[in-house]
């Protein structure tokens, strides 16, 4: 569920951002639920393997992409707070670590394709990247990169229900 949720997420994510760049702040409203599900879905996948490095990484990730989903939705309300801005910006800093962290540890853990974990890498490069500079069309590549993530989730989760129970 949470792969397919990260699919549907990254290109939703993508192709508003060809279509519409000026929106940029609804782009985090369509692609932070996608976000959070793959977050947990990766949790599940790999805590066995990732110890509490991962889960502490899995955990501030998911905090952080609520706070920029809830901070979205008083910036896009035709209101100028300053609180959300804030929480936008702190938040958003937050997430591209966490997506760091999160992509080396499930590049660590081996239970997912190296791939994924580079997109998850790469994906917090680019979100980091935002804050510097505005990136335009590169917010594509966001899209795309949670999108192979969740294929890559969807992938493993159908596997894991393929494996046969040890019962005795």
């Amino acid at each position: 569920m949470g792969g397919l949720a990260a699919i549907l997420g990254g290109v939703a994510y993508t192709a508003v951002g060809l279509l519409v760049p000026f929106l940029q702040s609804l782009l985090f409203i369509l692609l932070a639920p996608g976000t959070m599900a793959t977050i947990a879905a990766l949790h599940v996948l790999q805590k066995e393997r990732y110890g509490l490095l991962g889960a502490l990484a899995s955990l501030t990730a998911f905090i952080s992409v609520a706070l920029v989903l809830v901070s979205s939705l008083g910036v896009t309300d035709g209101l100028s707070w300053p609180i959300p801005e804030r929480i936008f910006t702190v938040g958003s800093l937050v997430v591209a670590v966490s997506m760091l962290a999160l992509g080396v540890v499930t590049i660590a853990a081996r239970e997912l394709p190296r791939w994924c974990g580079a997109s998850l890498v790469i994906g917090g490069i680019i979100f980091a990247g935002w804050l510097v500079v505005p990136m335009g069309y590169l917010w594509t590549l966001e899209g795309v990169a949670w999108a192979l993530v969740g294929y890559a989730v969807f992938r493993a989760a159908g596997r894991v229900s393929e494996r046969p129970s040890r019962v005795r």
